[in-house]
């Protein structure tokens, strides 16, 4: 905390980052009795993970879904802010849950944890948000927290300035000097923080404020606040709440969401999963289509009554069977002459209106092909490009594997072969 006789260097706002109005009627300022607001720090660079972990698909969601989907869906949560990297303002938004469109907002953060979060305080501001409000801060690359332990640290920091949860240390700790243990550190004095932390508006935006202004280091709201001589008080985390940073952290995460799949709020569900097969012989003067793609220059093709496009025909079997309609024989029988050398593009058009009908839509597919040639990696993009738009889902939303299976099974006989999974949810 600054000394009353030297108030020190004058605080100012972290670079880049405007301060805003203060010229708006009273009226449109309501007070942290009306509920309590969030920022959602969703900037990172995930410089330790390799690529973008926010973006990591877990169970049908990106990781930074599970983190909002939490906040949206704890008790009492009137506003969140979601800040992001300025250059994926529109991105974030095209994947925001529409039926709470009227509670979120997207803004551009900053280079750092502490402006990102200035930046979600004065957006709140600018919603006319007082100093009095309870803001709580929680990190998108926890995407395993519940709304069980927002709503408790929501209620937790009406009575206290500040809260945060917390989880025991179970390593042994010890204390190193010049490569060697100096002693032993003990754990009933230590603790595992997490998010989401959380405080009124205006104590918070003060202590970063006063941190950037005299250069301390921020690593959380929590050393902020506490350095500017805000009491922090603590309430039992959970220790599935973990962060990820780490690749090795993304195979613990899934199993931890494995039984949450289900949606925690209200985008589109329940989901459902379905698998499909299909292999075909190749025989000489057959076009040669995986995926919707037509391959030019092989000699053979796929036998089949259709096009024989065994990916497509794994993939409509697997739609049907997540929405128990039956299966591709079924819906296309082979002894109709109707789809005689029909282009399976055009059935999976109508697998997918015959979910539509049922009150369903594909919302994911996973596909893998063994075949000998030609290369799958060379047509992955195209192939990728070509189901995404049939199903309409992004391009994120269907992932595409190749295999020769090393001359085993169907294709050391002259086959190919497709497996799929898709999802599909419940539309509204």
């Amino acid at each position: 905390m600054t000394d009353a006789a030297d108030p020190g260097p004058p605080v100012v706002p972290p670079a880049g980052i405007e301060r805003p109005s203060d010229e708006r009627p009273s009226e449109e300022r309501p007070s942290g009795d009306r509920g309590w607001c969030a920022i959602l720090v969703a900037a990172g660079q995930s410089s330790r993970m390799g690529f973008d972990k926010l973006w990591v698909d877990l169970w049908g969601r990106p990781a930074w879904r599970w983190s909002l989907d939490a906040l949206l869906a704890a008790e009492g949560v009137d506003t969140v802010i979601v800040a992001v990297p300025t250059d994926a303002v529109e991105r974030f938004r095209a994947d925001l849950p529409a039926d709470a469109a009227g509670r979120l907002a997207v803004v551009p953060g900053g280079d750092a944890r502490a402006d990102t979060v200035i930046a979600g305080l004065w957006a709140l501001t600018e919603r006319g948000y007082d100093d009095e409000t309870i803001v709580l801060v929680h990190d998108a690359a926890r995407p395993a927290a519940t709304p069980r332990l927002v709503t408790a640290v929501a209620a937790a920091v009406v009575e206290a300035p500040a809260v945060i949860p917390v989880v025991p240390v179970a390593d042994s700790l010890k204390r190193v000097r010049n490569d060697r243990v100096a002693g032993p550190i003990d754990r009933d004095e230590v603790v595992a923080a997490q998010t989401p932390q959380a405080a009124r508006l205006g104590a918070l935006r003060a202590s970063i404020e006063e941190a950037h202004a005299w250069g301390r280091p921020i690593t959380d709201d929590a050393g902020a606040l506490a350095a500017a001589g805000t009491p922090v008080h603590v309430v039992p985390g959970e220790p599935d709440n973990r962060k990820l940073t780490e690749p090795s952290d993304l195979l613990a995460m899934r199993a931890i969401l494995a039984g949450r799949a289900a949606p925690v709020t209200t985008p589109p569900g329940p989901f459902r999963f379905g698998t499909g097969f299909d292999a075909h012989r190749l025989v000489d003067g057959r076009p040669m289509r995986i995926g919707g793609v037509e391959v030019p220059d092989e000699p053979r093709g796929p036998e089949g009554h259709s096009d024989g496009d065994a990916v497509l025909h794994a993939l409509i079997d697997a739609l049907l069977g997540a929405a128990a309609l039956g299966d591709i024989g079924t819906l296309f029988s082979p002894d109709d002459p109707a789809w005689e050398g029909a282009d399976s593009a055009d059935l999976l058009r109508s697998a997918v209106a015959r979910l539509a009908d049922a009150g369903w839509r594909p919302v994911q597919a996973d596909l893998a092909v063994a075949v000998e040639r030609p290369s799958i990696a060379a047509l992955r993009a195209e192939i990728v490009a070509r189901v995404a738009a049939v199903l309409g889902v992004p391009d994120d939303a269907v992932s595409v594997k190749g295999t020769t299976s090393d001359g085993l099974g169907i294709t050391a006989g002259g086959g190919i072969a497709a497996w799929a999974v898709a999802g599909i949810a419940r539309v509204r």
